[in-house]
């Protein structure tokens, strides 16, 4: 199966101490709302938006010292989020990941030992408001920096 791929990001110039957002979601919608949403209203943040799981890991494997937060749909092809998130905090420990998904997965088995792992931090079920997808960004956002005090 094929979907469009999509790369959408704010440019920041190279001295910038603003950290990465990234969306990822095989729905071309959904990510290109998600990116208009989180530019407008976290501006702390360099928002990137993705459509295809491998060119997001990828973007992420080439700049991991500068994302913040991984905000990860659960069902995609090539890759799912479950396992996407996986190779992140793999490579990255400190990247704040969230799994979002329109399926009830708090009973999956993967999911459930990946939350006490700690490779996933937070989920989010869709649909989400505005208004919670924001917090959650910040509250994402808020617990890096805490942590890397």
């Amino acid at each position: 199966m094929t979907f469009p791929r999509l790369i959408i990001g704010k440019r920041v110039p190279m001295t910038s101490v603003r950290k990465i957002v990234a969306v990822i979601d095989d729905d071309i919608d959904i990510t290109t709302l998600f990116h208009d949403i989180l530019c407008e209203n976290v501006l702390e943040a360099s928002v990137y938006a993705f459509n295809d799981p491998i060119q997001a890991l990828k973007h992420f494997t080439e700049n991991q010292s500068n994302y913040a937060l991984v905000i990860s749909d659960l069902r995609m092809p090539g890759l799912n989020g479950l396992e996407l998130l996986k190779k992140i905090k793999n490579a990255n420990p400190k990247v704040r990941t969230v799994l979002m998904s329109a399926y009830n997965f708090d009973e999956d088995p993967t999911y459930v030992e990946y939350m006490k792992d700690g490779v996933i931090d937070s989920s989010i079920e869709k649909p989400v408001t505005i208004h919670r997808l924001c917090q959650r960004v910040r509250e994402e956002l808020n617990e890096y920096q805490s942590m890397k005090v």
